[in-house]
């Protein structure tokens, strides 16, 4: 069968095309008789209205954009990426939206700024959500300043408080958590795997180890302090060269997040060094692959389901203009401690 338009769809129900019109868009000046006879035709001719008349109507597509800067490369083979793409579709789902899910490697190529633009300008979605953005993205700012809401993991202007700008982050004092925890077993030789600094979490984590480590009166050697990234790759690079450039090794090492954190393993092991008999480790996210680490790594956790349920439901709630909608949530840690620390006070 042919698909029927709305002028079609008026000639057997006996109405105009404008009232078809109405009737599909919810107005409420159509008699009750004349809007189940106009339904009754719609259903029976599987009539759907063009999105390009809803949207000159001023209707919402019900949908959300989901843009993943994946920089370091495939995330496929991660299981906490699928974590976070199952928890944002789902939390979307229970609110009647659908997510049109793009992956791209940096918004610096013009290509990748256009094709966002156009989703947003030409009405695709009501609303986009980023992972994996520096905290400074000129393309977010032009998108916010023109009242398209955005919803962004991991970011924070404390200068900025538009009602259309929706972060969600992870707490600001989980290096000095960090810090304080390994102070505690009775460590005083402290290595850190800083993240890439230019994500807001990566910097705030790396004034806590420093912070952590000044009040607890801990020396800090620059031998000890080394740039990891994000990822396991980056973290196993990070540990090869702080392990060649040491006189003498740290007793642990605090990784920026879980991922740098296996990478540090790797490269232990490759160096015949015992983990934590020898050097300890401590992670930070709650990685799915740490418990089954080995040994299993100790953590920092964060709560994602409830991370990405929070960022899908206050950046609806913008699009939908509902009052007293926190424009940013900041969320809390927990310890989960295995067997990757060891214990130094007797």
């Amino acid at each position: 069968m042919n698909k029927l338009n709305s002028t079609e769809i008026g000639k057997l129900a006996g109405v105009s095309r404008s009232t078809v019109s109405r009737v599909v868009n919810g107005y409420s000046n159509v008699p009750e008789d004349t809007r189940l006879k106009v339904m009754k035709v719609i259903n029976e001719n599987g009539y759907y209205p063009l999105l390009s008349g809803q949207l000159l109507v001023g209707k919402k597509t019900r949908t959300i954009g989901f843009f993943w800067i994946a920089s370091s490369g495939s995330i496929s083979s991660d299981t906490q990426s699928s974590v976070y793409f199952v928890n944002v579709m789902e939390s979307a789902a229970k609110s009647g939206y659908l997510v049109l899910t793009c992956i791209l490697q940096n918004l610096t190529d013009t290509e990748n700024i256009e094709w966002i633009k156009k989703i947003f300008y030409q009405g695709r979605i009501d609303a986009g959500i980023f992972i994996g953005t520096n905290n400074n993205e000129p393309l977010i700012e032009e998108l916010i300043s023109k009242g398209k809401v955005v919803g962004i993991f991991d970011h924070f202007h404390p200068d900025r408080n538009e009602p259309n700008r929706i972060s969600v982050n992870f707490e600001n004092d989980t290096g000095v958590k960090v810090i304080d925890y390994v102070y505690r077993l009775g460590h005083r030789k402290i290595a850190v795997l800083d993240g890439n600094l230019n994500r807001f979490s990566s910097i705030k984590r790396h004034e806590g180890f420093i912070q952590g480590m000044q009040r607890n009166n801990i020396l800090i050697n620059p031998n000890w302090l080394c740039y990891a990234g994000i990822t396991e790759t980056e973290g196993y690079t990070a540990t090869r060269a702080l392990l060649a450039n040491c006189t003498e090794y740290p007793t642990v090492i605090c990784a920026n997040n879980d991922s740098v954190a296996f990478g540090a393993y790797r490269a232990l092991k490759e160096a015949g060094i015992s983990v934590p008999d020898q050097i300890s480790v401590i992670g930070i996210d709650g990685h799915v692959r740490g418990e089954f680490m080995s040994p299993p790594l100790t953590s920092f956790a964060f709560d994602y389901e409830a991370f990405f349920s929070l960022l899908v439901m206050h950046t609806i709630d913008a699009v939908e203009q509902k009052a007293e909608n926190p424009v940013t949530v900041f969320m809390p840690s927990r310890l989960i401690e295995r067997a990757s620390c060891r214990n130094l006070v007797y």
